[in-house]
């Protein structure tokens, strides 16, 4: 399995009331990891720069995040390689090595207009090398 660890820290205005981390500044904390992953895994060589978004999110929380000094881990691979997108897994640990949640996005490649468009073949081969396992989330709804 090809995987990417990336530290990021937390704050103390992460913790909501409840004396955990709150569900919003988890997900930042993925985004932080996703462009740093990306940045440093991806390329932007070519005439073109590949431009892309965000089209859907699905997180498990585990355990509650607690607040720590010590940076959380988040472990990244690819999981899913489309046409015009593919997917991001994530496990983030905490302080003492516990997965706290599990997550993956799903990234569309889009063109000028934001129009889905296939994936440069450079992506393409750049993510084939990223492949990883599934993200095994406790429910996945069933296409009909």
């Amino acid at each position: 399995m090809a995987t990417h660890e990336v530290t990021v820290p937390l704050r103390w205005s992460d913790m909501d009331a409840l004396q955990h981390i709150n569900n919003v500044a988890v997900m930042r904390l993925l985004e932080e990891a996703r462009i740093r992953f990306l940045t440093g895994h991806l390329s932007q060589s070519g005439d073109a720069k590949v431009t892309m978004f965000v089209a859907h999110q699905e997180i498990d929380y585990l355990t509650p995040l607690l607040y720590s000094p010590e940076p959380v881990r988040i472990v990244l691979s690819v999981t899913r390689i489309g046409r015009s997108g593919f997917d991001l897994g994530y496990e983030v640990i905490d302080d003492d090595g516990a997965v706290a949640a599990i997550a993956e996005t799903s990234m569309v490649v889009v063109d000028g207009a934001g129009r889905p468009t296939p994936l440069p073949a450079e992506l393409r081969t750049e993510l084939g090398a990223l492949v990883g396992d599934p993200v095994p989330f406790r429910r996945r709804r069933v296409s009909v």
